[in-house]
């Protein structure tokens, strides 16, 4: 396969201007060419807890169709963070278009940022469930940004047989080596592809990190990006590399679950 990155700036509060940009992005492509890009988390709106609850968009029958008519001509599937409107509620979502154009997934931010002075949880309603879905021929899964802090969403992916994770990402730059580490870390220890797409720029007096990342399974990164100005990362992965890095350590079939309940 060959997985993709755009690492992106988003005018903050300018959604229709920057699902604009992100199209022409994508024509960019050749046909063929990627099997899955990834764009960052919050892509329509900007990063900013005031601006996402002003322009935070619905989403109706049409909403996508750009975008799910790009993936279908560009045979590619496309995974991007947007903002979501649902009633009196707002989610960060992260859609997954299939290289067939249909919407495939639909994952809601489920652990959301308490850190000041962005106190995401405020503002945001948490999903209600994990991020696993089906691209042609590999189980994937995502998390979005901050649950990079909670391995156990990963090891759950993991468990459930994905073979790539995907995370959407608005991470601070004061905060990038922590961003670099985990990215790692949930790399390596599940023994899984990550592919990560970092904002850029800066919204409301927060700087992103960039560092828009792809690594393989052994912890290798393959390709990766600076922390300023827009940039497309690819790599061709092996997806047999899952398997062959399980081999030569099995970490995974060697957990003693029974170790790990601490609720008794």
């Amino acid at each position: 396969m060959t997985l993709a990155a755009y690492q992106f700036d988003a005018a903050l509060g300018r959604p229709a201007y920057n699902l604009e940009r992100i199209d022409s992005i994508l024509s960019e492509l050749t046909p063929g060419d990627v099997d899955a890009v990834l764009f960052p988390e919050m892509c329509d709106t900007g990063y900013d807890m005031a601006t996402i609850r002003e322009y935070a968009l619905t989403w109706g029958p049409d909403h996508l169709a750009t975008l799910q008519s790009l993936a279908r001509e560009k045979r590619t599937a496309v995974l991007i963070g947007l903002s979501e409107r649902a009633e009196d509620r707002i989610y960060n979502t992260a859609a997954v278009i299939g290289p067939d154009g249909r919407l495939v997934h639909r994952y809601r931010k489920t652990h959301l940022v308490s850190i000041q002075p962005i106190e995401e949880h405020l503002h945001i309603t948490p999903g209600d469930a994990l991020g696993a879905f089906d691209l042609p021929g590999c189980p994937a899964g995502l998390m979005t940004c901050y649950e990079l802090r909670f391995p156990e969403v990963a090891r759950t992916l993991t468990l459930g047989g994905i073979r790539i994770l995907f995370v959407p990402a608005a991470w601070p730059l004061v905060r990038v080596d922590h961003l670099t580490t985990l990215l790692r870390a949930r790399a390596i220890e599940n023994q899984v592809f990550v592919v990560a797409a970092c904002r850029v720029g800066t919204d409301a007096g927060t700087r992103f990190s960039g560092h828009s990342t792809i690594i393989d399974p052994n912890g290798t990164v393959l390709a990766e990006a600076g922390d300023a100005g827009e940039a497309w990362l690819r790599a061709e992965v092996d997806l047999g590399e899952v398997e062959l890095a399980r081999g030569r350590i099995g970490a995974l079939g060697e957990r003693r679950v029974g170790l790990y309940d601490l609720t008794g």
